[in-house]
């Protein structure tokens, strides 16, 4: 069957146990922390399937596409690995965006990488695993982060199993293998545009490039290659024109509160990356001075 992978989110539809903070984590050597993470986890009861604990849009599409063609969801998530979208798991706290009180990376003692933590976890074998049973292909829906968090694992592939690959998102991923370039399909910001038949911002990119893949050009060519996936995909959107720039919406306090508690783990804590993304990714008008001050509060909230 075929299989969308997307990622994991901060937010949750249920409060994480107290159990699992990544914050609460001894320091140590990577084998040792991934060890008492999993103790911890295996002593917390489960809350629901992995499908129904994330919260966002980007999450949401991935979703819709995968019912819409009746694939196989799994998520990327830094907590627990890989994890099939029906499969129950706990509410948990732990990432590997630096700058965050839960930020995994600061326990390890030592230089690891994030894909060395997520293969620790069982990420990386259970991903080789997916992919070998997969068929016809595997929509890689992923953002930047998390693209670059698996591309150890997918450098592993045989030339024939990276001929399942449809990469969909992670425009910036400069150092990923040159052969898994050559399944990248040609989304770009047209997707965003006014004439897209699923317009976001950039933070859902992948997931929507996801779902319009999935549900507009593989269900009209299942077994097909990849050029001619490339090619039904560009006259999908020929006709498509760019998003022009226009002033910034205006918001609440809460509502951008609310983003930026979204985005927190991404731009690790830093404020001048959160403002980016609410400027330029999102296109929210915030002054300066005042997004310091909502930054500020959540930061606070981010340490309790």
């Amino acid at each position: 069957m075929t299989v969308i992978l997307t990622a994991c989110t901060q937010r949750k539809r249920v409060s994480h146990s107290p159990l699992l903070c990544a914050r609460d984590l001894p320091d140590g050597e990577l084998s040792d922390v991934v060890e008492r993470w999993s103790d911890r986890l295996s002593q917390v009861k489960v809350t629901r399937p992995a499908k129904d604990l994330y919260c966002g849009r980007a999450f949401s599409e991935a979703v819709k596409a995968t019912q819409n063609i009746h694939a196989d969801l799994f998520i990327v998530s830094a907590g627990l690995g890989l994890v099939p979208g029906d499969v129950d798991v706990p509410s948990y706290n732990l990432t590997v965006s630096k700058g965050t009180a839960d930020c995994v990376m600061n326990k390890l003692r030592g230089e690891y990488s994030e894909a060395d933590w997520w293969a620790a976890l069982g990420g990386a074998e259970a991903l080789l695993h997916v992919i070998e049973q997969a068929d016809p292909v595997v929509i890689v829906g992923l953002p930047s982060p998390y693209l670059r968090m698996i591309a150890p694992t997918l450098a592993l592939l045989s030339d024939g199993l990276c001929s399942k690959l449809r990469i969909v998102g992670g425009r910036d991923v400069p150092d990923l293998d040159p052969r898994l370039e050559d399944f990248r399909l040609p989304y770009d910001d047209r997707l965003d545009g006014p004439d897209s038949s699923l317009p976001g911002t950039k933070s859902d990119f992948a997931s929507r490039a996801a779902r319009h893949f999935a549900e507009e050009v593989l269900v009209k060519a299942p077994v097909a290659s990849i050029d001619i996936h490339r090619t039904l995909a560009e006259a999908s959107m020929s006709r498509w024109t760019r998003p022009t720039t226009k002033s910034g919406a205006r918001m609440s306090d809460t509502d951008i509160k609310s983003i930026v508690r979204d985005h927190w783990s991404r731009a690790g804590g830093r404020s001048t990356k959160l403002l980016r993304i609410l400027r330029d990714e999102l296109n929210v008008a915030c002054e300066q001075k005042r997004f310091a001050k909502l930054a500020a509060e959540i930061r606070k909230e981010q340490a309790l």
